[in-house]
């Protein structure tokens, strides 16, 4: 979705206090000071801006209010680090800084790791190197289960040489792709994976340590017989096109490939293009588009007409079912478009709610889901017109299509799920996560609203006493609650941690249903059940 600043009368206000922290940034190898790199503090809206760090590494956040916070430092040629270090699970990634009124902060450390690089080159079928190619890096989940994440890329130079820098540690596989080219061959180089493979599964993983240089990769690109696709592009009246462009790009469930690749529309509307490599970002700006999805099997495609046309508009209201007031400002509800899987093809057009709580969405293409957020106490309950729900299943988007009359209905009356866990003693503890995800097992998707995650926050930061001193804070702590999930089936599993990337991975949820507790979430009364926490899942 389209990232847009927020206007200058809804920035916030600098957060002010007494709190304080002082640290340093040092080389993680040798100790010394790492002047000039950047430190920056999260934690509550409107922190300070960014600073540097001085000759001897020191840095210093003043005038901090009480609250819980996270550190990260970069400076070129280090990978960026965080502090408190960030573990690989939900639980370890969440245990921020912990300040408190008129508290000074001292001593932090906080040591730069060397970026882990790999480099290597690419080269063709018959040996030669491959000039402008892409090399995609994606991270394999730390315990190897779920989507490979992108994690940086590079262009090859006339040596087919490439470099990825600022890496983390962990496991890696590599995509190599050959930019378009116009020849007469019958093969194309395909897009292929570390060190010749044609899938995700044959490909083969790069185990790369903290400040380690991996040296010697070759990606040998595989030949294939390439489908040659030509047609007509029509215009939105139904004559050729007179001139243009063309952009294709490789539907994956494996991974997202870099940018487009694409050739020119000629003068009578003709066009001819060689599905093989990838190259390049779309254009912008075009004002006719039109989309078909071809199944490249090695053979000719011939007489492909493609429609020009505007992109799709979406137009609807919303609706607030409940007894709540209305959010002050219709542009706080925010209505978009959006795929719910990893690498789905959504292109999500720019939405615009009006104060009569009407609203249009326009420039829409692709397979796309309606993906409104709530705003206070108003949470989504439904989306769409007539028979179609636009929250729950992806339309397709074409061009020239107008969607009217799609309502989106938000209601304050929501599931709300508490729960009072023990560990393997019987004892209360709030060293848990839990999943709550619905039975269906068509809704254990990635961005699916039917699983949810929760960690139990740190406990109270302390507050100051009548003496200016820090205290324990004695508001009692409230109970973990999940709320908002639609009305249904659910289970809920709570185990000792899980690790940070595929947590909603299909398989994890598949083995956590023999322990977990069913439950019947409605909104009309809050339900409170008391689990045991159990061990991690053994799927990995």
């Amino acid at each position: 979705m389209y990232a847009q600043p927020q206007p200058p009368r809804d920035r916030l206000p600098q957060q002010t206090g007494t709190g304080r922290i002082k640290g340093r940034v040092v080389d993680a190898q040798t100790g010394s000071a790492v002047p000039r790199a950047r430190v920056r503090i999260m934690g509550v809206p409107g922190l300070p801006s960014p600073v540097s760090t001085d000759e001897t590494g020191g840095f210093e956040f003043a005038n901090l209010p009480s609250g819980r916070f996270f550190l990260s430092a970069d400076r070129v040629g280090y990978a960026t680090a965080s502090y408190p270090e960030r573990a690989p699970t939900l639980r370890g990634s969440n245990r921020p800084l912990m300040v408190a009124e008129h508290e000074t902060v001292t001593g932090l450390v906080i040591p730069l790791h060397r970026g882990a690089a790999i480099t290597g080159r690419v080269v063709d079928a018959h040996g030669d190197p491959v000039e402008f190619g892409q090399v995609q890096v994606l991270r394999i989940p730390a315990l190897g289960r779920g989507t490979p994440m992108p994690r940086g890329g590079a262009a090859t130079n006339d040596l087919g040489e490439f470099r990825v820098p600022k890496l983390e540690p962990g496991s890696y596989v590599l995509l190599a792709t050959q930019r378009q080219l116009d020849d007469a061959s019958d093969a194309a180089p395909m897009p292929t994976y570390f060190p010749s493979a044609m899938s995700l599964a044959e490909a083969q993983p790069i185990r790369v340590e903290r400040a380690q240089t991996v040296t010697g990769i070759e990606i040998v690109l595989v030949d294939a017989m390439a489908s040659v696709v030509s047609g007509t592009v029509l215009d939105s009246k139904g004559q050729p096109a007179q001139g243009g462009s063309i952009q294709v790009r490789r539907v994956s469930n494996e991974v997202r490939d870099f940018g487009m690749f694409g050739g020119g529309v000629r003068p009578d509307g003709t066009f001819r293009l060689k599905l093989g490599g990838v190259m390049g970002p779309p254009r912008k700006g075009d004002e006719l588009f039109g989309v078909s999805r071809v199944t490249a099997t090695g053979g000719p495609i011939p007489d492909l007409t493609i429609q020009l046309g505007p992109a799709a508009v979406v137009t609807g209201r919303l609706i607030f079912d409940g007894q709540s007031p209305l959010p002050d400002d219709p542009q706080s509800v925010r209505i978009g478009l959006g795929s719910t899987v990893p690498f789905g093809m959504c292109q999500p057009g720019v939405t615009e709610v009006s104060p009569d709580w009407t609203f249009r969405i326009d420039g829409a293409m692709g397979s796309c889901s309606l993906m409104p957020t709530g705003v206070g106490r108003w949470m989504v309950k439904s989306a769409g017109r007539d028979e179609i729900n636009l929250v729950e299943q992806p339309m397709r988007f074409g061009p020239g299509q107008v969607w009217r009359d799609i309502e989106v209905v938000f209601t304050d009356r929501r599931t709300e799920l508490t729960l009072d866990v023990t560990d393997e003693h019987g004892l209360p503890t709030r060293e848990y996560v839990a999943v709550v995800f619905a039975r269906d097992k068509k809704r254990w998707t990635e961005n699916s609203r039917y699983v949810r995650l929760y960690v139990p926050p740190p406990p109270p930061v302390a507050t100051a006493s009548a003496n200016g001193a820090p205290s324990i804070a004695t508001t009692p702590q409230r109970p973990d609650s999940i709320a908002g999930l639609p009305p249904g089936e659910y289970y809920v599993a709570v185990v000792d941690d899980l690790p940070s990337e595929g947590a909603r991975d299909a398989a994890l949820l598949g083995s956590l249903v023999n322990g977990a507790t069913r439950v019947m979430l409605t909104d009309t009364a809050p339900l409170r059940i008391a689990v045991r926490r159990g061990a991690p899942p053994q799927v990995y």
